[in-house]
């Protein structure tokens, strides 16, 4: 049977593949996991096995302009889906299918819809019309209506070995460090790979981060409070990559006796290894719990500027030698391969 072009979750795949060769596809699903690995990706290409196989659909789909297929997200980041949006959604799937058996809806980042937006979709999934497959994509159930995910047929994808990451990374012409580094930073995250693998903004954007760990760790109390100020205007999103990348590099120097192995910021080996030499494990298991409070604060909807002010004041404070000289790249990773 043929992966659907889809990299990893084959278990995933293959159910899905079963399900509609036999006529068990499910009518509602809630598709969850971690961002940036695959959800989105696995339910296009559901659509396009429900909507046909043939060239011009399979471009179709993948544009999402297909009349039998509708997709509804946020209309940016940070935002909520609204009412109006379901309802608009809700008219098209009582229509019959312009081409094929089935009209096919997407709903992205559906745990931010509106109270409302639940309520209006969870009368269609109690009443589904038999050419409707709804496809609902979330982090979490728990992040859902338990009404909703009830009615739904839940697949929890789980991000991928890091092993396959990188292989996919070789396939598609990644130079062998690159590859390795960025499998190992994608925590099994394919499509967040696969972006930095194309676009070299997105490992600049994450050592700036560090650039901007290594001047807080020598930086007095008045310059990490301007810090914590910049950030807590960016938005959300943009926070929460920042402590990520900085937690990421402080668990590597709480694992950095363990040897290069078990490092996922190969390039700052050096760094993670002076840090780690410079402060005590429970110095450094500290930071990752701090760091890690700071991420399910903001996740609960404290206050930003204030969570951010408390850790600057909890980071450790280090010597400026310690803090830059020995930061840099231990390698620069190689730019991608142009396309043929």
């Amino acid at each position: 049977m043929s992966d659907w072009g889809i990299i990893g979750h084959r278990w995933a795949v293959r159910r899905l593949q079963s399900a509609i060769a036999h006529a068990q596809l499910a009518q509602s699903h809630l598709f969850v996991g971690p961002p940036n690995i695959g959800k989105a990706t696995l339910a296009l290409a559901t659509a396009r096995a429900l909507l046909g196989h043939d060239a011009r659909t399979r471009a179709l789909v993948e544009q999402r302009r297909h009349p039998d297929l509708f997709w509804v997200a946020p209309p940016a980041e940070g935002e909520t889906i609204k009412v109006e949006q379901v309802r608009e959604l809700l008219h098209g799937l009582a229509l019959a299918p312009v081409e094929g058996a089935y009209r096919v809806a997407i709903v992205d980042d559906a745990h931010r819809m509106t109270e409302s937006s639940k309520n209006a979709l969870l009368k269609t999934l109690e009443e589904p019309n038999p050419a409707v497959v709804i496809i609902l994509i979330a982090p979490s159930s728990e992040a859902m209506l338990p009404t909703i995910v009830s009615r739904c047929q839940v697949l929890n994808l789980r991000p991928l070995a890091i092993q396959d990451v990188e292989q996919a990374l070789l396939a598609r012409g990644g130079a062998p460090e690159r590859a390795t580094l960025i499998a190992r930073l994608s925590r099994g995250r394919i499509g967040w790979a696969l972006r930095a693998i194309e676009d070299e903004a997105v490992l600049a954007s994450r050592a700036a981060h560090l650039d901007d760990l290594r001047a807080l760790l020598a930086a007095n109390r008045t310059e990490r409070f301007a810090f914590a100020e910049r950030l807590s205007q960016a938005e959300y999103a943009q926070i929460t990559e920042v402590l990520e990348d900085w937690l990421l590099l402080w668990r590597d120097v709480v694992r950095a006796a363990g040897g290069i192995n078990y490092l996922v910021n190969l390039d700052r080996r050096a760094w993670v290894a002076a840090l780690a030499e410079a402060l005590a494990p429970a110095q450094t298991a500290q930071v990752v719990r701090d760091i890690s409070d700071t991420l399910r604060y903001l996740e609960r909807n404290a206050n930003t500027r204030l969570a951010l002010d408390v850790l600057m004041l909890k980071l450790p404070r280090l010597a400026a030698a310690l803090s830059s000289a020995q930061s840099g790249p231990d390698f620069a990773p190689q730019p991608a391969a142009a396309a043929p």
